[in-house]
């Protein structure tokens, strides 16, 4: 089969849509997808949700992972901060470090968020699976650097990340991983 060209790519929450909360400093979350054609990345977007009144700031940083055997090497990053009107809903808009053709196959996403002020600041995604239910683990599902978080604490993309230095998600007590909703745009 030829390979697509896209223009455009999204990831669709698997469940309801969710509040990311983006408050969680220093933790690395990956999440993997399958694209199903070439993409050239230039702009990421993700859709954000602030709450009251008071000054607040949210900063995201992004990076884009390939795998080779047992490590996720960063392909690719951006970043993004802001200080986000009370009560929004708003589109946030990433300018990648450089243009990156994404080919079809398994990519991995990472992000780390880190917010300030008194209010609530979020990302808008999904529910993964709910690890916590039952016998089913997080390997039942691809392993945790599918959906997982990185072991230690770090406020920077990594430049390698070791699969088995990941971990389950355990935001809420209730091991599902959340994901933001993103949308890749050539």
């Amino acid at each position: 089969m030829a390979n697509v060209r896209l223009n455009i790519f999204q990831n669709y929450p698997l469940s309801p849509v969710v509040a990311v909360n983006a408050a969680a400093a220093g933790s690395l979350k990956i999440f993997g997808l399958e694209v199903p054609g070439s993409i050239s990345f230039n702009n990421l977007i993700m859709l954000m949700s602030a709450s009251g009144t008071t000054a607040k700031t949210l900063s995201v940083s992004f990076g884009l992972y390939s795998l080779t055997g047992a490590s996720l090497s960063l392909a690719n990053s951006a970043s993004f901060s802001s200080n986000p009107g009370a009560n929004a809903l708003s589109w946030i808009t990433f300018a990648t470090s450089a243009t990156q053709d994404i080919t079809p196959g398994n990519w991995y996403f990472g992000y780390i968020t880190s917010t300030s002020g008194n209010n609530s600041v979020s990302l808008i995604g999904g529910d993964a699976i709910n690890f916590g239910q039952g016998t089913v683990t997080a390997l039942d599902y691809g392993g945790v650097f599918v959906r997982g978080v990185y072991s230690a604490t770090t406020n920077a993309l990594l430049a390698s990340i070791a699969t088995s230095d990941m971990e389950r998600d355990q935001q809420n007590n209730d091991e599902k991983m959340h994901y933001p909703y993103i949308l890749i745009s050539a």
